[in-house]
């Protein structure tokens, strides 16, 4: 036991220091974040899961009670995963916590496998605790909240790692390997993907100009083309199916990118620490109080690795060439940062929905921390100096982890009353469908409205994506459902499909008309053929991607090979 931890005292170190960022998790029941809705989404992916509508698309509550597709658009993997956490903690608050904590922590595991390959064990601990330690992992963690950006910073090495694996032995098991963690980006956090992946082709571009190898550079784009398949359920309908709901309010007005470039003095200079909000200054106006630094521990470990990429030239040029790769990434994410790069971003389009510039610091914390561990390749006292600098990055940004105020609450409270109220109108705009011409003025108190005509209804249920009840119409009757219209939406009544109105109304929300007798009616949405397709091809990519994996166990192949030399 003790020979197994001396071999791995800087991982275990790094971890245990990594762990120590976790306080605050154990302090309160829970804590503030700007994105206050992770229990929610969470907790509509649980009603989504008992009532078998999966993969889940439309939740009932959100979008004012009125329902709407979230999970058709917005990445929804930390979700699932939490699900299954749930189903073993049976608390709502305990696995979006575990949620943080698990990405986090992996994030640190993986950087750590990443560097290890590239500067040793004492680089390779380096690199990770700079990574756990970056100011950017506190920001997110703990003051915004941004769980989809989590789980991206924990795919970033995970994919460089892999796709450094297939790169040294080109099998079919890393092939697989780097698939699904391009399907675990795409379908953790489409706009990390966005931006992290186009540095991916290039680093399967310098791996090409190393090894030469066509073969690595077919698995490579096969690996991303089987990752995005994997996620079909999610990413064909995200993008076939875009224009089905109001995306112009996630990038127009607070969320325009014009309003969110940063200064390289914030980047590179301030140590200002806040809880507020992202804001453009101007004078007399509202001050910028959220957090943007990169850290002056990560930018003294990025100058080092310059001078490790000098001074390693000559004996070990593809080390050399990783940290300038890694040092113009990160000149070209601080640039897209600042306002000069508006052209660029006029440019490409589909930049404005990243809606903040700054999400940047991703692929900034990210190549700094990776290259961080190299310093220890070209500097002397090589003990001395990892102590020193793991010292230096715990001192200066240990206190950065830490909430802007804790919450004594519970999965009961959290989700009743006035604090039910205001994560519901929270998430009013988010995916609005477009039948609805504006949003709700006030939450949907009734879960229907008779317009006109005499009927009685009754034994009324609903679930995530279906509702029925039973009339007893006396007269000629309109009746409107509190229930946003979406494709595939269909109604029946008495058994038989009818057809009913949503343009009649401002929200959207569908129609109905009854004549006299007692009738049957349920409404339900059905997944388009598009929805349809993209759970076919996910169902068919996961039986592909398990029988390769399978196939590739040795003691099943010499199984194999042994009766299929029997059988001939």
């Amino acid at each position: 036991m003790f020979e197994f931890i001396l071999k791995r005292k800087e991982f275990l170190v790094g971890l245990v220091l990594s762990l120590s960022l976790l306080w605050p998790l154990f302090a309160a029941p829970f804590f503030t974040h700007h994105d206050d809705v992770q229990v929610i989404r969470l907790f509509e992916m649980d009603k989504c899961f008992k009532d078998r509508q999966i993969p889940c698309r439309w939740v009932p509550d959100l979008g004012g009670l009125y329902g709407y597709p979230i999970f058709n658009y917005y990445a929804p993997l930390p979700y699932y995963f939490g699900e299954v956490i749930y189903s073993l903690t049976h608390n709502f608050i305990l696995t979006v916590k575990i949620m943080f904590a698990f990405s986090f922590i992996t994030s640190y595991i993986f950087m750590y496998l990443l560097a290890k390959k590239f500067w040793g064990k004492t680089g390779g601990s380096i690199s990770a605790i700079f990574y756990a330690f970056a100011p950017y992992h506190a920001v997110d963690f703990y003051i915004r909240g941004a769980m989809g950006e989590m789980w991206g910073l924990m795919s970033f090495p995970a994919i460089f790692w892999a796709f450094a694996n297939l790169a040294e032995k080109k099998s079919i098991k890393n092939l697989l390997i780097a698939a699904i963690f391009i399907g675990v980006i795409i379908s953790s956090h489409n706009l990390s993907a966005m931006i992290f992946l186009p540095f991916s082709l290039v680093w399967i571009g310098l791996y090409y100009l190393k090894t030469k190898s066509n073969l690595f550079l077919f698995y490579s784009f096969l690996s991303i083309f089987l990752g995005s398949l994997l996620v079909s359920f999610y990413l064909l309908p995200a993008i076939f199916e875009k224009n089905l709901v109001h995306l112009e309010t996630t990038v127009g007005g607070y969320f325009s990118y014009t309003e969110h470039f940063k200064g390289f003095r914030k980047l590179f200079l301030d140590r200002f620490w806040g809880y507020g909000s992202s804001v453009r200054e101007v004078p007399g106006g509202e001050r910028d109080s959220l957090p943007y630094q990169i850290g002056w521990v990560h930018l003294l470990g990025w100058v080092l690795a310059l001078f490790t990429a000098y001074k390693l030239w000559h004996k070990n040029k593809w080390t050399s060439i990783v940290i300038i790769f890694s040092s113009v990434s990160i000149l070209i994410a601080a640039f897209m940062i600042n306002p000069r790069s508006l052209i660029i971003w006029r440019m490409i389009d589909s930049l404005k929905y990243l809606q903040f510039p700054w999400r940047f610091l991703l692929i900034i914390t990210f190549f700094i921390s990776f290259i961080s561990g190299s310093l220890l390749l070209s500097l002397q006292n090589r003990k001395n100096l990892w102590l020193t600098f793991l010292i230096l990055v715990v001192v200066l940004n240990f206190l950065y982890f830490k909430p802007g105020k804790f919450i004594n609450t519970n999965d009961k409270d959290y989700l009743s009353g006035q604090n039910w109220d205001r994560i519901i109108k929270r998430s009013i705009f988010d995916y609005l469908p477009i039948f609805a011409k504006e949003p709700p003025a006030e939450l949907a108190t009734e879960r229907y409205q008779i317009l006109t005509g005499d009927s009685k209804i009754y034994d009324f249920t609903e679930g995530t994506n279906w509702l029925k009840f039973k009339t007893e119409t006396k007269s000629h009757t309109i009746i409107r459902l509190s229930q946003y219209y979406f494709p595939n939406w269909k109604i029946f009544v008495d058994g038989k499909e009818i057809n009913f109105e949503y343009k009649d109304n401002s929200l959207g929300l569908m129609t109905i008309i009854l004549g006299e007798g007692n009738h049957n009616v349920e409404a339900r949405l059905f997944d388009t053929p598009i929805r349809l397709l993209s759970n076919y091809i996910t169902l068919v990519t996961i039986l592909l991607i398990t029988s390769l994996f399978i196939s590739q166990i040795r003691s099943i192949r010499k199984w194999y090979f042994y009766y299929k030399k029997g059988i001939n």
